[in-house]
């Protein structure tokens, strides 16, 4: 458990419940920093290489290429040129659902100006139901999007079933990635993800301004960008540049460097530690989190299905936003949505503290 630990010490102020909004900062993440701001006064800060690099260990991350991944501020920015990019129009159709982030919600319905029809698919027990999405997909469908997890309910999506349905009806499967890379084990290959996006942020405990965005190899010569910037290009020209080969043809222009060292120190820093074991930590404290609310006079939002489960429980009370104001004033670091109260435990909790906020709750009651 040290090792989980040690390197936040903000565990030692408060009990830091609140990675599915922001995550901890982190010694490797803040050295990583004052070093690149120490090159940056002698001249030497080599940025671009430094992005290049946080690509290849996000790609060693989610099991992908590096060739297939490309830098983005965001994961509102990774999404919207894939939306743009896949060359949708009349008739055809993109399947989301009413639990998603706005992130994943407005790339798609501003398809809609194009003719392209957005079908809604609705949530059940706090999670989409894979029957209820194959009722909505049909040969005109070119889309499937979908968060692997849900932001509001933690219910965790198992991906491989999607992309074999809309696979089979000639579609692509993408997946906004931000509230489960980092927690889980994310392997893009054997779920046969097409595209997926991530912001550096939460999960991935980084500071805001850096994220990233997969792109299969084999559909990147079907990706024709609408907009870019110079870093997309292999050739400039005037009368009209040739773009690279690779995901990178999907990037704009310079990026923010400080946030890309900071998040490539956090996913090595990972990578090290272990994904399985990280996700097994995380799992673990949720699950002991799900199981002591059920014993409490609170309402789980989140799903009850063990296999749903993330790194995010959501619950109301009899009184929510009061019983979240004495949690916070007490030293929990936690979240109100409108779901309710969302807790997300990282790694480096640990099942004292989840006990210390059960028994908290209980006092409240």
């Amino acid at each position: 458990m040290k090792m989980f630990r040690e390197p936040f010490p903000i565990t030692d102020e408060v009990v830091y419940m609140n990675v599915a909004n922001h995550g901890p900062p982190s010694t490797p993440v803040k050295k990583a920093i004052e070093t690149f701001l120490e090159d940056w006064d002698r001249l030497s800060r080599h940025g671009d290489v430094k992005v290049k690099e946080a690509n290849a260990s996000f790609a060693k991350l989610i099991n992908a290429d590096k060739e297939e991944v490309a830098c983005q501020p965001n994961t509102s920015r990774g999404l919207a040129p894939v939306a743009a990019s896949l060359g949708l129009g009349k008739g055809d159709n993109v399947v989301t659902n009413d639990l998603e982030n706005w992130a994943n919600v407005y790339p798609w319905t501003n398809l809609k100006a194009k003719g392209v029809e957005v079908r809604r698919v609705y949530g059940r027990d706090g999670a989409i139901q894979l029957e209820d999405i194959e009722k909505q997909v049909d040969d005109r469908t070119r889309v499937v999007s979908i968060s692997q997890v849900q932001w509001l309910t933690g219910a965790r999506h198992h991906l491989k079933p999607l992309a074999d349905l809309v696979h089979d009806h000639g579609g692509y499967l993408v997946v906004d990635g931000i509230q489960a890379a980092g927690a889980l084990k994310v392997d893009v290959k054997r779920e046969d993800v097409d595209f997926y996006a991530c912001g550096s942020y939460k999960w991935l405990l980084g500071p805001s301004g850096a994220g990233f965005l997969y792109a299969r190899r084999e559909l990147l010569d079907r990706i024709h960008p609408v907009e870019y910037g110079y870093r997309a290009i292999k050739k400039h020209s005037l009368d009209g540049p040739t773009l690279k080969e690779t995901a990178e043809k999907l990037e704009f222009g310079e990026p923010s460097y400080l946030s890309f060292v900071g998040t490539k120190a956090s996913i090595d820093l990972m990578n090290r530690l272990g994904l399985e074991e990280i996700e097994n930590q995380i799992l673990k404290l949720s699950q002991h989190l799900y199981d002591g609310l059920t014993e409490l006079c609170v309402k789980l939002v989140s799903p009850e299905d063990k296999s749903l489960r993330s790194g995010v429980v959501s619950f109301t009370t009899k009184d929510t936003e009061n019983h979240f104001k004495a949690l916070k004033d007490e030293g929990f670091v936690i979240s109100l949505r409108p779901a309710g109260i969302r807790v997300s435990t990282g790694f480096y909790n640990t099942m004292e503290e989840v006990d210390k906020l059960l028994e908290r709750l209980k006092t409240l009651q």
